[in-house]
């Protein structure tokens, strides 16, 4: 339960251009990656700290937020630094949720199709680094220096094991739509997909609690049943009265413990269920009378919601919510 209540309790700072819309522009291939990683040590030392591993806080991030807006996305040949004067897209929003600061933007997929194609080919390795200029640090001679002032001036893809942060991470799009789930406002990319793992391993957690409470349950019952078995041999040594009170009270457990685990079983269906796809099934039309009486998405509705998205990305929803069991 604690895992669920950090995914809902995440404090957000986000910051966007407004850009016209442009259904299909050729030039633009939507991106979204995680940045960096605010209170929290670098892995290893970026360029230009001097060897230093840093630390950038939330504040320093928040007040710097408004100078990442318009600024360029470069990258270098074989994905292993920096090379500012490559720029191949632009940044078009930022936002801070929990420790990680996010970015989305689009690729110049007309201007730069060779390098598209090689930053799609290898997404699932990539990460992001941040460029910046007017640093302070606190401490010059401290080992890890904590960031006091920046200003961003753009950021970079590059390979994860050559970058700052390996947690950093990239989601360039296939066919000119945002990686995942797309549709009437929705969007279902590779966050949604980390929440949806997050979501599996807590159901997993509450079947395990209620699995327990079933076999408390059970033993409560066979203890009813061996009380019942003596009463009727005569072999116990308590009175009728103390008999008779002890199997009431018996009875009240076992129906308080049928009730919880009638409780746990409904959270672990439930709770794996996120808020984007129950959004999803009212765009499409589905209200939340959707859901089966054990709390499960029924795979004809889930179908029918699904209908006008690509395959790979149907295949992918159903994937994680048959991993999380809360798909019929």
């Amino acid at each position: 339960m604690d895992k669920l209540s950090e995914c809902t309790s995440l404090r957000i700072e986000a910051m966007a251009l407004a850009i016209p819309d442009f259904p299909k522009h050729p030039n633009r291939v939507p991106f979204s990656g995680v940045l960096t990683i605010v209170d929290s040590p670098s892995d290893r030392a970026p360029a230009g700290a001097a060897g230093h591993r840093v630390v950038l806080p939330r504040r320093v991030a928040e007040a710097a937020l408004p100078s990442l807006l318009g600024m360029a996305v470069d990258y270098a040949p074989g994905l292993r630094g920096h090379d500012v004067q490559r720029k191949i897209g632009v940044i078009t929003s930022a936002e801070i949720r929990g420790r990680k600061l996010e970015i989305t933007g689009h690729l110049f997929g007309k201007d730069f199709p060779d390098v598209v194609r090689e930053v799609r080919a290898r997404r699932e390795r990539l990460g992001m680094s941040y460029e910046v200029t007017g640093v302070r640090v606190s401490d010059p001679a401290a080992d890890i220096w904590v960031l006091e002032q920046v200003v961003f001036t753009g950021a970079a893809i590059l390979e994860r094991t050559a970058a700052a942060y390996e947690t950093t991470s990239l989601a360039a799009s296939r066919d000119g739509g945002a990686v995942g789930l797309q549709g009437e406002g929705v969007t279902m990319d590779q966050k949604i997909i980390e929440t949806l793992d997050v979501l599996a391993s807590a159901s997993q957690q509450l079947a395990s609690e209620c699995a327990s409470l079933r076999a408390a349950v059970d033993e409560l019952r066979r203890s009813q049943e061996s009380m019942a078995r003596s009463i009727e041999t005569g072999v116990t040594g308590s009175s009728p009265a103390d008999i008779e009170t002890r199997v009431q009270e018996l009875r009240r457990q076992n129906d308080a413990l049928r009730v919880q685990a009638g409780l746990f079983s409904a959270q672990v269906t439930r709770k794996t269920i996120p808020p984007q796809v129950l959004t999803l099934l009212a765009k499409s039309g589905v209200g939340t009378y959707a859901l089966g009486a054990n709390g499960r998405v029924e795979l004809p509705v889930l179908d029918k919601a699904l209908e006008g998205l690509p395959v790979e990305q149907r295949i992918a929803v159903k994937s994680q919510l048959a991993r999380a069991g809360a798909l019929d």
